[in-house]
């Protein structure tokens, strides 16, 4: 818990017309970078798993062709 909240010191701010400290709103990208930082053996194998698919699909897709000009 405690390193989390270490990650997260530098997004506090002052808000002047609350009067007290909030964190800053993080965006999208922000959020999923951090997410792959704490969980890099789901992450990496979810982008293996993407990659896979990916060459599975274009090469069905040129084995298709090949029969084709067949």
């Amino acid at each position: 818990m405690v390193e989390k909240t270490n990650d997260r010191w530098y997004e506090l701010m002052y808000n002047t017309k609350l009067d007290k400290l909030v964190l800053r709103k993080t965006s999208f990208f922000r959020k999923i970078k951090r997410r792959i930082k704490e969980h890099k053996f789901i992450s990496t194998i979810i982008v293996t798993v993407l990659i896979f698919s990916i060459l599975n699909i274009t090469m069905i897709f040129n084995f298709f062709n090949i029969l084709q000009k067949i």
